[in-house]
């Protein structure tokens, strides 16, 4: 294995070691918008428990009423029969009640705006947290993009590396090829300039001949 190589390695491992130390975005998106969900729901439940009690105000301020009606009934028919105490009994009765009444409507308008205030602050909940849901998913978007970005670069640097000492590997080969063939070139050339010339063989035959018919001559 290369420097390069091994040095490559090494920052992509330290690279993909820091991507998954590094805190999760999305996660934490998640905690924050399951926190901001809870409080919106529970806005929910406090306006529903508000307007309960405000029904049950309202149903008890109607059956005051009803109560002050007789109690002025009873009144005037104890006055007709001249029964004074009977009807101060129930004139009594009667500003009881509605002292009541009027306790219980400052009630109801206290909580008709307690109630309207926990709408508002859900109406801004519940928009916080679809604000908090959509840039929940386009992060999510985004972090798997660059997750898939740093292994897809990683690949690729790799893969350049490689590509490189092998082109650098293809080349040598070349030329040490280039160089065999020039020597076996040139080998071949003193070979063959280093061979004794071959006389032809009707150039034998005549030498022959002569040498022969010296031969038959007396030799001085």
């Amino acid at each position: 294995m290369s420097l390069l190589q091994r040095l490559l390695r090494i920052f992509t491992a330290r690279a993909h070691a820091a991507l998954d130390a590094a805190e999760d975005p999305v996660e934490s998106l998640e905690i924050a918008y399951r926190s901001q969900l809870g409080a919106f729901e529970e806005s929910r439940r406090g306006v529903a428990d508000v307007l309960t009690s405000e029904k049950r105000l309202e149903l008890e301020v109607t059956a005051l009423g009803g109560a002050i009606v007789r109690a002025t009934e009873a009144a005037a028919t104890a006055a007709r029969a001249g029964d004074d105490g009977a009807a101060r009994s129930a004139l009594e009765r009667e500003a009881f009640l509605t002292e009541s009444r009027e306790r219980l409507r400052d009630e109801i308008a206290d909580v008709q705006a307690q109630r309207r205030g926990l709408e508002e602050l859900g109406r801004r909940l519940g928009e916080r947290v679809e604000l908090l849901r959509m840039e929940k998913i386009a992060v999510a978007a985004r972090y798997a993009a660059a997750r898939a970005g740093v292994r897809a670069g990683s690949s690729v640097t790799g893969l350049s590396s490689e590509t490189a000492e092998i082109a650098q590997l293809v080349e040598r080969a070349r030329e040490r090829s280039r160089n065999i063939h020039a020597r076996a070139a040139a080998l071949a050339e003193l070979a063959g300039s280093s061979v004794t010339p071959r006389v032809p063989d009707e150039l034998i035959a005549r030498r022959l001949a002569a040498l022969t018919s010296l031969g038959d001559q007396p030799l001085l």
